[in-house]
Formats: C-alpha cells, structure tokens, sequence
C-alpha cells in the first residue's frame, strides 16, 4: 500500500488547495494532481470538487476519516513493530531545528536514562513543515516556534524568544573608530539598533522564526538596514557573522546553551550585545493535536522539557538580578 498517496490526499483535503499542498509535501502541482487523480481511479469515485478553494465530495469527506484512520493504524503498528522487536516503548517528536541543538543535548540524555524501555524517535524540520507534521507525518508532540497555529492544536508555552545582536569585532571598529571600547561598555545590558543602521547585515528568510524577528527588530527601532545576504539557516547566518561579513540577530537560548569553550571561541571575533524582548516574537512552545491528546511516556517527556525551560528561565532571571 502507498501511504503517501493517503498522506498527499489528506495534504489537498486539509489546505483545500493542491498548490499550497505540493509545496508542504516538497513534490510538483502536477505530480500531485497525478497522486489523487490515481486514488479517484482506483476507487471509481471523485473525491474533490475542482473549484476555488476546493471541495470535498461526499465520497470525498468519507475517504478523509478512513485515510486518517488507516495512518493512525499504521503508526500504532509502527509502535507495536517497535516494542516487540526492541521490548520499547515509541515516541515521535518533531522540534526545530536550532532548539533541537540547544534542548536536546540537555533533556534526551536524562530523559533516555530514566526510561531504558522508551524509543525516541527525533524528526528535525523548519517551522513550516512542523506545523504539517502532527496531521502528516504521525508525530505525537512538537517543539518549535510556529506562527499561524491550527485551531486544532493544543499549544503550551514554555520559553520566551530574547534575541541578542552578533556584532563582528571588525565591523565595530569601523563604525566606532577610537570610541570602540566605549561603544563596547555602552551596550553591554542593551544595544541601539539604530547605531549599527550603515552597518552590512545578514538576513533570514521570513520562513523562520528568526527572519520574522528581524523584521520586528527594525520596526521597532524604525530602521532601515542595508543586508549583504539572505540565508534560510540561522546557524549558518551565525557562522558568517562569526567570519566578519556582517551583523545577525541570534536567539539568546541558543547562545546561552553552547559549550562555555565554544563561547570563548566566539567571542574572539564577535560581541554578544542584548537586544529587548519584544512580545510579539513567537516564544518557544510545544504543540499536539487536541483529538489525540498527550499521554504517557509523550507527557512525561513533556513534562521534562518544561521542567528544563523552567530551571533556564530561573537562571536568566538570576543573571539578570546580578
């Protein structure tokens, strides 16, 4: 059987839109018109109404449930095939990218020690596919930053997004001159934008959390900046600041988790300067779908990772009390 003809009818269905669809499954319009014309022909049926947006059938709102059905049955088989060849249980979470780089290293290794029975299985994405990975891709809990979040998710916040600006030493010199050192004590609780406005930045595609941040940052500061690049990748981004080419706003969580070596490192050639908290910036959360709930080994690993943001927030609350 070709589930992901299923997983391609239940994306067109969901969005009411091959185009939209195509580009969440990553395949063609055209390849994906062919899927569901294929589905229609084997079972002698129209499902989709072809209008704007598009429409279910009858047969069509029928066959969304029973594909649904047969994915749930698949995974709980996947589950079961799991256990009974490794005696485990079986976790699937999705998390973002970066936030799997600075939560993981810390919450898996306990949380894997304290369960030796449990499976983990980790699926790192971009927001964009997070967001479709509960529906189709049989994921039980998600971590990220995700905008525009379906009615039928359950959202629970855990930390809030603090940025902090990438300033290469090179490129500081240039525009302080000899108030370098001075520049450097000034914003060291908190940075003006404004005073790096001709200063050459490195741009995230809107796609990302960090991209949308950007955006935000020079709203409220009421600047324009001229950038020398676009990058879908913010450890990307953070390795060209690090290189000299240009200034980056970098996720203080992300910063706050490296290795102390690393940071030493860095800090070599870039400033670490603190940026406001803006509150419309996505914060951290985690996410799962209302109809099948979390339970289980799912919420204890959910649990753990509130208990992690939890102890970082304590500590950033601290720091910033010094």
């Amino acid at each position: 059987m070709d589930f992901s003809l299923l997983r391609s009818f239940i994306a067109v269905a969901e969005e009411k839109s091959f185009s939209t669809a195509a580009k969440h499954l990553f395949i063609s319009q055209q390849t994906l018109s062919k899927q569901i014309a294929k589905i229609e022909e084997e079972l002698d049926t129209v499902l989709l109404v072809r209008s704007r947006p598009l429409a279910l059938t009858p047969d069509g709102k029928h066959f969304l449930k029973v594909a649904k059905e047969i994915l749930q049955l698949k995974q709980q088989f996947e589950e079961s095939s799991s256990r009974s060849i490794s005696r485990s249980h079986f976790i699937h979470m999705g998390i973002e990218h970066t936030i799997a780089r600075a939560l993981l290293p810390h919450v898996l290794p306990k949380y894997v020690d304290e369960h030796p029975d449990t499976y983990v299985k980790v699926s790192e994405e971009s927001p964009d596919m997070l967001q479709k990975a509960i529906v189709y891709e049989g994921v039980d809990l998600v971590i990220g930053s995700l905008c525009n979040v379906p009615d039928n998710y359950v959202t629970v916040p855990l930390c809030p997004k603090e940025y902090v600006l990438i300033v290469p030493k090179n490129i500081l010199r240039d525009i302080a001159g000899d108030k370098y050192e001075s520049t450097v004590e000034n914003y060291k609780d908190g940075v003006d934008l404004g005073f790096f406005q001709c200063a050459p930045f490195i741009r995230l595609s809107r796609r990302v959390s960090g991209g949308r941040a950007l955006s935000s940052y020079l709203k409220y500061y009421d600047v324009a900046v001229r950038f020398v690049c676009e990058v879908t990748n913010v450890e990307n981004a953070f390795q060209l600041a690090n290189s000299g080419l240009g200034l980056f706003i970098y996720p203080r969580i992300f910063w706050d988790m490296m290795a102390p070596e690393l940071q030493r490192d860095y800090l070599n050639n870039i400033h670490i300067f603190p940026l406001p908290h803006l509150p419309e910036i996505e914060p951290v959360c985690a996410y799962y779908n209302k109809e099948s709930g979390i339970h289980g080994k799912n919420l204890e690993l959910l649990e753990q990772i509130k208990y992690y943001f939890n102890d970082y927030m304590q500590q950033l609350k601290g720091t910033s009390e010094e």
